[in-house]
């Protein structure tokens, strides 16, 4: 664990100046290394949860939707074409 020199809380956790749980870090470091060609729900569903107890397709949705809520006061949104997500930067 890495911690802030100044608040002394973990820093593993925090993307883009935001700090996310745990999960949902991974959920977006997974559609961030998924650069251009993005990912499906169904590659989420098995790389970030093949360890966790099943979910629904909707979850992820609702996951990335409370991500963007983080986001909100930064440049950067998940979005999704209908079949895959990706990170992007608005404006750019």
């Amino acid at each position: 664990m890495t911690a802030c020199p100044r608040c002394h809380q973990s820093v593993d956790d925090i993307r883009l100046g935001v700090r996310l749980t745990p999960l949902k870090a991974s959920l977006f470091d997974r559609i961030k290394a998924a650069g251009d060609i993005g990912i499906s729900t169904t590659e989420i569903i098995h790389e970030v949860y093949r360890d966790r107890s099943p979910i629904k397709e909707t979850a992820i949705k609702s996951h990335v939707n409370q991500i963007n809520d983080l986001l909100a006061g930064t440049e950067w949104r998940i979005r999704s074409d209908g079949r895959r997500w990706f990170l992007h930067r608005d404006g750019g």
